[in-house]
């Protein structure tokens, strides 16, 4: 896409969000800031106080004519606008952000590095140097979806070939151990798969929630039930392996009441119609306990007018949002592409009352490619929505049962934090 896209400022979002606010993972976190700035001041430099002005993060990746690129764009706000990319930092492959501790870290696409960043008051990143490469260790791949964030001083990188978590600290910049996936039974003509990290782990109460599933080794195949692991993070020792009656459990949420909600990607619907492979669906533990709840657990169908969906996330006063497919808006049949067909724009996100296990359409954003992900900021959630092919993902506001959009990105936005 050769479209420069410039971001303009109109306004500031509330600077309020807490680890666990909103009820989603502890994943964000970030600083106070104004509601409105101050008289006088513009974008970057500091608010009328002396305080950095608000600074937020946006990542997304594109797969153009000459290959993978990363983009990691610096915004003051999150209001309707374009995005400068002259002024966004541009990482040849499939390079990753992350926030945390109140630091950017951005995971190299040519080797398993991971560096650190700080923001500028006239909103430009800055490497501190001090890189920490998981290499010596097998590690091929440090994205963030191979993560999970922990404390300031620990986090897990995923280890995928050695079967276990590599554990680092992320101030220091320093591996300090290690810690062995769950011992899981092998299934003939399956393999186990650890679940994206960054969609698919949540933290609560100091327990770290992680789940696993059967696929074939083309992600074709799945087996009917998963697993969540569950581990000390304090201590690292696994302390419980959950059986889960749904497959391709891969997306993981938190209600504000401490409730878990655990449910499958967006490839699952596509495998479903067109090879008949498990339904999706999701299960629920409940806050205070380490029990699947039966009396919850639910096929998408069942609330979706029979249609497939994915990717369950909280959104607040106990609702969520997920994709559905809208299958009958596009021909299939057991020729067909499975993949293919859950890549065109073809799901509608709906909003779900995760007590009285009903669902709505969502008003206001438009037919997408189902692979949404979603970030509390602030009293609002921000949609990730992808468009077909992933050439550009749409970013929309979410408040109540209504959505408005805000800006597009260059590629799939996964990534939206507020670092200030």
């Amino acid at each position: 896409m050769g479209i420069q896209m410039k971001f303009s400022v109109v306004g500031w979002v509330v600077a309020g969000l807490v680890l666990g606010a909103c009820g989603d993972e502890a994943r964000i976190v970030t600083l106070g800031g104004p509601l409105e700035p101050a008289e006088g001041d513009t974008a970057g430099g500091t608010t009328g106080d002396g305080a950095a002005s608000p600074a937020f993060i946006v990542g997304s990746t594109l797969n153009g004519p000459e290959g993978w690129n990363a983009y990691v764009a610096v915004l003051p706000a999150l209001v309707p606008g374009e995005v400068d990319y002259d002024r966004a930092l541009e990482v040849p492959g499939r390079a990753d952000v992350w926030v945390w501790d109140d630091t950017v870290f951005i995971a190299q696409a040519q080797s398993p590095e991971v560096s650190r960043y700080s923001v500028t008051d006239d909103l430009q990143l800055v490497e501190e140097g001090g890189r920490l490469s998981f290499a010596a260790l097998g590690v091929t791949s440090a994205q963030f979806w191979n993560a999970i964030w922990l404390t300031p001083e620990k986090a897990y990188m995923n280890n995928i070939g050695g079967l276990e978590y590599i554990v680092w600290n992320p101030r220091s910049m320093q591996i300090v151990g290690s810690v062995a996936h769950p011992p899981l039974e092998e299934r003939p003509g399956f393999v186990v798969r650890n679940s994206s990290t960054n969609r698919g782990s949540v933290v609560r109460d100091g327990k770290l929630y992680h789940t696993y599933y059967w696929t074939d080794e083309n992600f074709e195949r799945y087996q009917p039930d998963s697993r969540i692991a569950v581990y000390d993070v304090a201590t690292d020792e696994l302390l419980d392996v959950i059986e889960a009656p749904c497959p391709g459990l891969d997306v993981a949420t938190r209600d504000a009441e401490g409730n878990l909600y655990f449910s499958s990607w967006t490839g699952l619907p596509g495998l479903s119609l067109v090879l008949g492979e498990p339904t999706s669906c999701a299960v629920k533990i409940p806050a205070g306990s380490d029990t699947i709840d039966p009396a919850w657990t639910l096929s998408w169908p069942d609330i979706t007018e029979g249609r497939h969906a994915a990717a369950l996330r909280y959104q607040g006063e106990g609702h969520g949002l997920v994709s559905v497919f809208h299958h009958e808006r596009v021909p299939y049949d057991a020729s067909s592409d499975a993949f293919e067909l859950i890549g065109t724009e073809n799901w509608q996100t709906w909003r779900v009352d995760l007590t009285a296990r009903s669902a709505a359409p969502l008003d206001g954003i438009a037919a997408n490619s189902g692979a949404i992900y979603a970030e509390p900021i602030g009293g609002s959630v921000y949609a990730l929505v992808p468009t077909q092919d992933y050439l550009s993902s749409q970013i929309y506001q979410v408040d109540g049962d209504r959505a408005q959009p805000l800006f597009s990105t260059r590629g799939w936005a996964t990534r939206l934090f507020q670092l200030r």
